[in-house]
């Protein structure tokens, strides 16, 4: 669900935000004038989200209560109280990537997100546990409640565009009459952003924080073979220290070298000749005009 991605017109994206409104329990848009509906059944299908094992429902999602002592076992830096206090950027490592990467994956934004939504941590509770919960549903209350206060947004940026790029598709495909546009001007999956922007530590940290191990079921025999596993680990049980950000070295090396005095080195002083007067350099002086009488 989180990599599901289409090619389609730019122009229908930004017609089903300008036009999406929430009816009860769906969302009622327009594509090039073409009335549509959307619920979640209808968003479930286009994610391809069902129960692993037929007729099993999906686990019963945690309460508030439980997501925020399961934030406080894999550990926070501050005090939680509410789910208002949660930032994503006081979360200890590999769970500050983890939430980064639900973050980029629902909203495509890869910082300025430092708020953790109740949704969003029972997505992370979901992939901790490894149980099948209604992922679908998670989604789809996030999507409408971005609907919902759509005005109210100070920022015009799109939310959710690998989703909104998804449900035009699926309406699409069953509504031939929209037209296609020759292809011009779509907005195609190479588009979409990169998880190589995903920022992982603060800026106003010269360290990551460590404070669990990866649980086994999340690892492979590769990973835990791994350079970068390896040293994780080695922080992580306390047997290393993490290295500081590139930033922070350059920042104590520019510190020490201003400590240190410079060298003091003999210099010969030239003293500069006084500037030539037009009548030295040998130039003409310029002619005096006389004036004309009248007659």
């Amino acid at each position: 669900a989180f990599q599901v991605t289409a090619d389609v017109p730019e122009i229908y994206m930004q017609e089903f935000w300008a036009m999406a409104k929430l009816h009860h329990n769906s969302i009622c848009f327009k594509i090039d004038t073409r009335k549509s509906v959307l619920d979640l059944d209808v968003f479930r299908e286009m994610l391809l989200i069902s129960p692993r094992i037929p007729n099993q429902p999906f686990a019963d999602l945690p309460t508030e209560e439980e997501i925020l002592d399961f934030l406080r076992f894999l550990g926070h830096s501050h005090d939680i109280r509410y789910l208002t206090d949660v930032n994503v950027n006081k979360l200890y490592q590999p769970w500050r990537s983890f939430s980064s990467v639900i973050n980029k994956c629902l909203t495509g934004k890869s910082s300025g997100i430092d708020s953790f939504r109740l949704s969003q941590a029972q997505m992370l509770w979901g992939f901790y546990h490894r149980i099948n919960i209604d992922f679908a549903y998670l989604i789809w209350e996030d999507f409408v409640y971005q609907v919902e206060h759509k005005n109210q947004k100070r920022s015009n940026e799109m939310y959710y565009p690998r989703f909104t790029k998804v449900i035009i598709d699926y309406f699409m495909i069953r509504k031939p009459s929209i037209p296609r546009r020759n292809r011009i001007n779509w907005h195609y999956v190479r588009d979409d952003v990169l998880f190589s922007t995903i920022k992982v530590v603060s800026r106003h940290q010269s360290t990551q924080q460590y404070g669990a191990i990866l649980p086994i079921e999340l690892t492979t025999d590769e990973i835990r073979n791994s350079k970068a596993y390896k040293e994780y680990y080695a922080c992580a049980m306390g047997e290393a220290v993490p290295k500081p950000k590139a930033s922070a070295r350059k920042k104590k090396g520019e510190s020490a070298s201003s400590t240190t005095p410079p060298t003091l080195t003999p210099t010969t002083t030239i003293e500069s000749a006084p500037r030539l007067s037009a009548t030295a350099k040998g130039k003409q002086p310029s002619r005096a005009t006389t004036p004309i009488e009248t007659t």
